[in-house]
Order: C-alpha cells, then structure tokens, then sequence
C-alpha cells in the first residue's frame, strides 16, 4: 500500500512535487532518495560497533546531507516514509538496483523495529541532528522514541512519525502534528537566526523560511480557528522566548491578512516580515535585554535601534527585489507610533500596522510583564491608541474573539 493510498490528508508535511518544471526531476529524486538510503544504511550497520562521534561517519553523513540539502532545495521537503515493503522519498517510491535490494530492505526492516515509520525535515538539519540520528540507529535506542526521537537528546528539525507501519494513521492527528511542527520550525527558525546574527554566523537559507511561511498561509486556509490557537503558546524556556513570540505574531497576521481579504502572496509577505521583526534584538546587549521592568534612557537607545538592525537582516546578503523591501519595511514600520508626540505623523504602510496590533498581543518580554489578549487589546484602545490604526484594532478585536 502506497502513502499516497493510505494518506488522504496528505500526511505530515507531504506535497505532491511532480508537477513544477523547477522542482526535481522524478529521476534526480529517485537518486537522491537511493543515496540518503545507503547513507542510513551505512549508518546503521556501522553503529553496530562504533560510537556516534566516530571518524567512520562522516562520509555517509556527508552523502546524507548533500541529499537532504538538494531535496530540500528542489521540494522544500525531506520525507522518507516506510511502508510494509518499500521505501518512499517525498511521495515518491525509491527503486533499487539488485545488489542495493538487500541493503534498502535492512534498513526498512530496521527502522520497523525500532516503530519509525517517516524521517521528515523541511528546514536544514544541523550537523548536531545528523549525528544524533547515528544514536538513533544504534543498538542502544532507546525504548520510546517521540517525535523528536530521543527526549533526552531531541533532535532540532528532524520529525519522527512513529508507531506501526501498517496501521493507517488518523488524518486528525496527523494534521494536529502538521500544526506543531510547522509552528515549531517556525520559532526554531527565528531563535536559530537571532543566534548566528550576534556571531556572525551563517544563516539558514531564505527559502527555508519561505517555504515554512508558505505552510502557515496553507494550514490558516484549511482549519481558521485551529490555526489561530497556536497563537496561545507561550515559552517554556526564556531563550525561545523570540522564536514563540515571532512565530505567534506570524499566526495572528496571517490570519488577520486573510479576514481584511488579502491576497495569499501579500499574506506570505506579511507571515515573512512577522518572523524576521524582532531580529534586531540580535544587536541588543544581553544585560539589557535581561533587564526587568522599566528601561533608562541609554537602554531605550539600544532597542530604539534594533528595528533597523531587523530590516538590515532581512536583506542581508540577498538580491534585493520588491517583496523584501515590503518585508523589511512592515518589520521596521511595526515598531513606530502611528501618532508621534512630536512632529509629522510616520507614513506607515498597512504591513507595518498589521503587524503593529500583531506584535502587542503576544507573550512576556523579558522587560515588560505580560498581558492578557483582553488586557492587551484594553490598552490599544485606550493609553496606546496612538500605536495603532484604529480601524483595524475594531476589526482585529473580532478575528482574536477566540483567544480572549
């Protein structure tokens, strides 16, 4: 039985990618898909009797990433799925010469027993990820394996699905997993992106942003209320605080661009500018940003200046075209009054004020206590009021009904 049979929702992050020109050929995925495999099976027969930082593997972890990384350039996608006797790689069945038959159905038989029934990442696996997948392959799994396999070393981007391969999954539950895991790419992205830019580091690509914002608009499209729901996560720990709030300031402009009736480009625009708007911190002291309550002028300096810093990074080694101006715009413009105390009024485009009344309804920042989604729209309307378009505060107060 195909995915394709037994998955009528589509599964966790699965498209069809036959159709574009400028995606990969069925024949370049077909060899992709067989060099992540014997890299695996590499892998795998090589745990046996090695540990994970062992020399021995890093030829098929490199074969492993090249593939991955080209998959995920082609389909924005990497998902191998096992089935009761083949593998698939992104909806597409793998096949194998006959000296590689018998090395394709060990692995298989492999990740069946250990109850792993996909290997799915739509973002670039960090060097950390691929070994930990050495530890996933080794004699000492453990027991229970979750969706970021072992809780105890979580892996970052890649997504498990576990459990029996034969039984059909409830479409219920996968689209509930789809939510989280697009929702928690998202908020890693951000955190990921904050980090390299205080070092100087590299980043992810753009795309990979793209492509996670591109399913954000999509999974709005299909369950509205649903969608909105994730807006209510809140950080378990301070240093993602970021990657929640940006990734819940994404959630509430997508669905705010959806209800004013704007077009699923310019909602991909606004999702992309909602990921990258607080960036700027990256150029913030830590000890300030540690701070708690009210911040000295010197301070206030620091975080006047990150917006941007924020826009800076939007199109930071990039070709610079229409879209990333509006990005990088929204994402400056959101952090300006609409009414100044002193001077002409700022024109801020619509982008920018969107995410304006997006951006105050979120979580704790590590200077400001947080407030309540009704608390938060109070303020708007009343000592804040000159933040904000009133306008669209009317109307966001009934598209964030469901979260007061």
């Amino acid at each position: 039985m195909s995915p394709r049979d037994r998955r009528p929702d589509g599964g966790v992050l699965s498209q069809v990618f036959d159709v574009s020109g400028a995606q990969a050929t069925r024949e370049r995925r077909q060899q992709l898909g067989r060099d992540a495999v014997m890299a695996l099976n590499a892998i795998q027969r090589n745990a046996r009797n090695y540990g994970e930082d062992n020399k021995v593997f890093g030829p098929p972890i490199a074969q492993l990433k090249a593939a991955v990384m080209e998959l995920l350039g082609a389909d924005g996608l990497f998902e191998l799925e096992i089935t009761d006797d083949e593998l698939w790689i992104n909806r597409q069945a793998i096949r194998f010469d006959a000296g590689s038959v018998p090395l394709a159905a060990n692995l298989r038989n492999e990740l069946r027993e250990r109850g792993i029934r996909a290997i799915v990442t739509h973002l670039p696996p960090p060097d950390t990820d691929l070994r930990l997948l050495v530890r996933l392959l080794s004699p000492a799994v453990p027991r229970t394996l979750g969706p970021r396999g072992d809780p105890s070393q979580p892996l970052k981007t890649f997504v498990l699905r576990t459990g029996p391969v034969a039984a059909a999954p409830d479409p219920a539950s996968e689209r509930m997993t789809r939510y989280a895991t697009v929702y928690a790419s998202a908020a890693f992205f951000v955190n990921h992106t904050i980090q390299q830019l205080r070092v100087g580091g590299e980043l992810i690509p753009l795309w990979a942003a793209s492509r996670m914002v591109q399913d954000l608009v999509d999974l709005q499209g299909a369950a509205p209320l649903r969608f909105l729901r994730l807006a209510r996560m809140k950080p378990d720990q301070p240093d993602r605080y970021w990657g929640i709030h940006a990734a819940n300031v994404a959630v509430l402009a997508v669905t705010f661009g959806a209800r004013l009736g704007l077009s699923k480009r310019r909602r991909h625009d606004l999702g992309m500018a909602a990921l990258f708007h607080d960036v700027g911190i990256a150029a913030i002291p830590a000890n300030v940003l540690a701070k708690q309550g009210k911040l000295d002028q010197k301070d206030r300096g620091f975080l006047d200046a990150s917006p941007l810093f924020a826009a800076r990074a939007i199109l930071r080694d990039r070709e610079v075209h229409g879209a990333a101006l509006e990005r990088a715009l929204a994402a400056y413009e959101c952090h300006l009054d609409m009414v100044p105390k002193e001077g002409a009024p700022p024109e801020v485009g619509l982008g920018g004020r969107i995410l304006a009344i997006c951006e105050s309804l979120t979580t704790d920042r590590p200077f400001r206590r947080a407030h309540s989604p009704r608390e938060a729209i109070g303020i708007m309307t009343t000592e804040q009021l000159f933040r904000f378009d009133p306008a669209l505060v009317d109307l966001f107060v009934k598209v964030a009904q469901p979260l007061l």
